[in-house]
């Protein structure tokens, strides 16, 4: 008898232990985790689309659609570690946006890059500092908003988990505060925090808040649509096709879409090559 209590004891003791081990991870420490598993799913090497934004005022009037051809390509995109994602876009409507551009490209271990191809200004402009924060082609999207990101970038927080609808499915996500690690990037892009809803196994955010400088929730984002592809080892890969991006102090509001059927991935993106993610290219012909 007294051998059979020990050993429940033992048990006890064994499973506290290993409980106090588990909830030893903390909010920062799971919220990190998340986004890198997030950022670890599989990824695709080459991308093409078109894109429209369309750009509404606080009554919900269609100001604006403006529609490009996009290009994208993850540099070592099997190793998540070495991943470095590049974009570029040419506008091609309406007739008095036609020809204007963007790059992105993301750096290892130096400041990701971004420049912004103005027609009127005639030479591609470099942004750097508060420029981040500017609008981005006249939507409520920031030129911040549409580059790329390094999650290195930030401390992370666990919120909990939320269920929400999404069309007629009810999803299980995360809820996760992130916040810049330098103040000074906080001022560049104006926000200082975030609050995402992801979904870890597809790697989507369901919804985004983001607050300015102030504290004060400036603007709000949603995923309206996604497809499926899959990438050159068969892996699936999801895309989203549809953001609207609602600037809450204005009551403006941008819906960025992505023809579906528009996308061409991997050997049917086969005209994409790594050299074109160049200044240069934001007055040439790469498609």
């Amino acid at each position: 008898m007294k051998k059979t209590l020990v050993l429940i004891v033992s048990g006890l003791i064994g499973l506290m232990i290993g409980f106090q081990s588990l909830s030893a991870e903390t909010a920062a420490e799971k919220g990190l985790s998340i986004m890198k598993s997030i950022e670890n799913l599989p990824a695709i090497e080459k991308m093409l689309s078109r894109t429209t934004l369309n750009i509404y005022d606080a009554q919900g009037k269609k100001l604006y659609s403006r529609k490009s051809r996009m290009a994208a390509y993850a540099l070592n995109y099997g190793n998540p570690d070495l991943r470095l994602s590049r974009s570029i876009a040419y506008f091609y409507a309406p007739s008095d946006y036609k020809g204007n551009a963007s790059l992105s490209i993301e750096m290892k271990d130096e400041d990701d890059k971004q420049w912004i191809y103005m027609k009127g200004l005639r030479k591609p402009k470099k942004v750097v500092g508060s420029d981040k924060s500017s609008s981005f082609m006249g939507s409520d999207f920031s030129n911040g908003d549409v580059a790329a990101r390094d999650i290195n970038d930030y401390n992370y927080k666990w919120l909990g988990t939320e269920k929400i609808k999404f069309k007629t499915k009810t999803l299980k996500v995360d809820k996760i505060e992130s916040r810049f690690k330098k103040q000074q990037d906080q001022e560049d892009y104006g926000y200082s925090k975030g609050v995402l809803w992801v979904h870890k196994s597809s790697g989507l955010a369901f919804k985004m808040e983001m607050y300015n400088l102030d504290g004060q929730l400036s603007k709000k984002a949603r995923l309206l649509s996604f497809v499926t592809k899959k990438n050159r080892d068969g892996k699936k890969v999801f895309i989203a096709t549809g953001l609207e991006m609602q600037n809450v102090i204005k009551g403006t509001k941008t819906v960025m879409l992505i023809n579906g059927k528009s996308i061409k991935v991997e050997k049917a993106a086969g005209s994409i090559k790594a050299d074109i993610f160049k200044e240069s290219y934001l007055t040439r012909r790469w498609w």
